[in-house]
């Protein structure tokens, strides 16, 4: 028998009889509301991107999105699954199953014994062009864990986030929720952006660091080199006299590269633009972030242009890998 077309069939609970076509090599975004691929309004508990799916040489792969209530199966909480065949889990009050239908219309719900040991595996995602980040961050990130704003709403418009993408965004939405589905419609720019003003600004300045440093490390100037360990130091220990330095730093190298913007976006994080015995005249509030967002930018198109998806992709891993570890710290 050919196994030919799957589907997930919502087997309980609202919308029973329900089918999800997938497709091979094709991932598929379920949730409660229209900025999901296959939306489910009727399922009121659902997030509203709350799963995705892959359907991959025979398998199902299953991955829950920081949902509010998580996606079910056998009785426990998972965040990435394998599925075969007749594998079922939840998500809000709706029960799906992976169905599969051969050349001739018949139904497999059978679980195969390959599937048997590789139920609730972690799934590897490829870091190639076009593959979604992993996941980030708790959905309700408090002060202190690198995000300053927890809900994609919250966003300034200084953010200046595109209108295709402000389309995506709905009410309840996480930022960490927010980012992965705009890497996953390859809004890559706008996904860097949101990272950078989302951000505490000593987070923010230490991720276009750790960006700028992957991107370019052999190519670096002995200029690029002090403006980036400038940042970097009061990235680790903000003061007013590594902020000076970071100011000095960058003004040596004009504005002109990556390495730039990460020291100027240490000097606009606080304090004055103007001289130190000049009267006060603060940065606005999003300067640090657009400078962040413009030194990653840059860094990853001063070499290899060509190869940015691939760097943009990497700089979000790095932005995930800074929140959580700050989160569990």
């Amino acid at each position: 028998m050919s196994l030919t077309r799957p589907f997930l069939e919502i087997v309980d609970g609202p919308g029973k009889g329900r089918r999800i076509m997938l497709r091979d090599g094709q991932d598929r975004y379920v949730g409660r509301t229209t900025q999901a691929d296959d939306s489910c309004p009727e399922n009121v508990t659902m997030s509203s991107v709350h799963f995705k799916v892959r359907w991959s040489g025979g398998k199902c792969e299953l991955k829950d999105l920081n949902s509010a209530n998580g996606t079910w199966r056998n009785g426990k909480k998972v965040t990435e699954s394998l599925l075969g065949p007749g594998d079922e889990f939840k998500a809000g009050k709706s029960t799906f199953r992976v169905v599969v239908a051969d050349d001739s219309g018949g139904l497999t719900t059978t679980q195969p014994p390959e599937y048997e040991a590789k139920s609730d595996t972690h799934v590897e995602h490829s870091h190639a062009p076009h593959a979604a980040p992993p996941q980030m961050a708790a959905a309700e990130a408090p002060l202190g864990t690198g995000l300053a704003i927890a809900r994609a709403e919250a966003l300034p418009d200084t953010a200046q986030i595109s209108d295709a993408s402000k389309t995506m965004l709905v009410d309840d939405m996480s930022v960490p929720q927010f980012i992965e589905l705009l890497a996953s419609r390859e809004q890559y720019l706008d996904a860097l952006r949101v990272i950078a003003h989302a951000a505490e600004k000593r987070t923010a300045v230490a991720w276009s660091c750790r960006c700028v440093r992957s991107a370019l490390s052999d190519d670096l100037s002995p200029l690029d080199e002090d403006a980036l360990k400038a940042a970097e130091a009061w990235a680790a220990e903000p003061d007013e006299k590594r902020r000076r330095v970071a100011q000095a730093a960058a003004e040596a190298l004009e504005g002109k590269t990556a390495a730039s913007w990460t020291a100027m976006a240490a000097f606009w994080s606080s304090g004055s633009m103007g001289p130190p015995t000049a009267p006060v005249v603060p940065p606005a509030p999003h300067l640090t972030a657009h400078a962040a967002a413009g030194a990653v930018m840059l860094a990853a198109v001063a070499k290899q242009p060509e190869k940015a998806p691939e760097k943009y992709i990497e700089f979000l891993r790095i932005a995930n890998e800074m929140i959580n570890e700050q989160t569990r710290a």
